[in-house]
């Protein structure tokens, strides 16, 4: 057992007892973990609102090993996260950062820049950027970052350059092959959808610009389509449908 310190972002709060609670945290310098905060519940708790969800907070916990939740000791706000206070849209997206960085990440996986990502994402929210943009920015940075980035330019099946001109009016994306097919690939294929050039274009510049500069904004009639296939993208990977993603189709506007 060790004792540890590091910011963390709260992804997750189940009560334990009639004065404690399980956290689940993703920290920036040991991934996500879950811990019990003993007190938690009380009216007068030791941790006071540095545990809500989607707050930012600097931790201290001992490390347990790895069949053992680990005991959380101390927590010092450090942000909260005030989107709900204005909108449910910015809402909604924070729990659905929420609930991907729980289905897509290991347990006690250091991910520094994905938590960079998370915390400017969140930041974003609160201060009112564009949600469509903020959001595709963070799904698209998330997947490069955990090595589940789709193909854009070469076949996700053989591997071969993808000729446009052969594909007709759109390009063709394998979502359970993991990127663009070429269409000698696709008759073998399963959830393959067809999308329009500019949805492609921005996938691949979300996936690839600086992400902490402001993102490009994306015009309304693509919006729809963009949504539509990163939800589909995204709960392939996660191998269920999520449950944020239902409160989110104003993202589609």
């Amino acid at each position: 057992m060790s004792l540890e310190k590091s910011e963390a972002i709260v992804l997750r709060v189940v009560p334990w007892s009639e004065t404690s609670m399980v956290v689940t945290l993703f920290t920036r310098d040991f991934g996500k973990i879950s811990a019990i905060a003993k007190g938690a519940r009380r009216l007068r708790s030791p941790f006071e609102s540095s545990l809500d969800l989607l707050a930012k907070s600097q931790i201290v916990f001992i490390q347990k090993c790895s069949d053992v939740l680990d005991l959380l000791t101390e927590s010092k706000l450090i942000r909260r996260f005030r989107s709900g206070q204005v909108a449910l849209l910015p809402l909604y997206c924070g729990y659905y950062v929420a609930e991907l960085l729980l289905g897509l990440t290991e347990d006690n996986q250091k991910a520094s820049e994905l938590y960079d990502v998370s915390d400017r994402t969140l930041t974003d929210l609160d201060r009112g950027l564009s949600a469509p943009e903020v959001i595709l920015r963070f799904e698209m940075q998330a997947l490069k970052l955990l090595g589940h980035l789709p193909t854009f330019h070469l076949c996700a099946s053989c591997g071969n350059p993808v000729q446009s001109e052969r594909n007709g009016p759109g390009a063709l994306l394998g979502i359970a092959a993991g990127g663009i097919l070429c269409g000698d690939c696709v008759p073998s294929q399963q959830l393959v959808i067809r999308i329009r050039y500019p949805t492609l274009e921005y996938m691949i510049a979300y996936s690839s610009e600086e992400w902490s500069g402001n993102p490009l904004p994306i015009l309304a009639e693509y919006r729809g389509e963009v949504r539509f296939v990163m939800e589909r993208f995204v709960s392939n990977l996660a191998d269920r449908h999520l449950r944020l993603t239902d409160f989110l189709e104003e993202l589609k506007r």
